[in-house]
């Protein structure tokens, strides 16, 4: 399987160059099943950037889970 990683700003670069809009939602609705396999491919992909020595993309990714984590844990305390 080949990954390919494309940034936000990678994106919006592409976009502006070739005159097309993107959109994006004001919130995102992700059924429970699909916020759990979210923060468990963001852990697994952390555990295995950090064994292969590239720290400083295991810390986004960790950043980012402990966001979701964050918003999550809000949302159930709202409920």
């Amino acid at each position: 399987m080949t990954m390919t990683h494309v940034s936000v700003t990678d994106l919006a670069r592409t976009s502006t160059e070739t005159h097309d809009r993107i959109r994006f939602a004001p919130s995102v609705l992700l059924t429970k099943a699909e916020a759990f396999g979210a923060c468990q491919a963001l852990a697994d992909a952390d555990r295995q950037l950090l064994r292969s020595g590239r720290i400083s993309e295991a810390t986004a990714l960790g950043d980012l889970f402990e966001l979701l984590e964050q918003r999550l844990a809000s949302v159930t305390g709202q409920n």
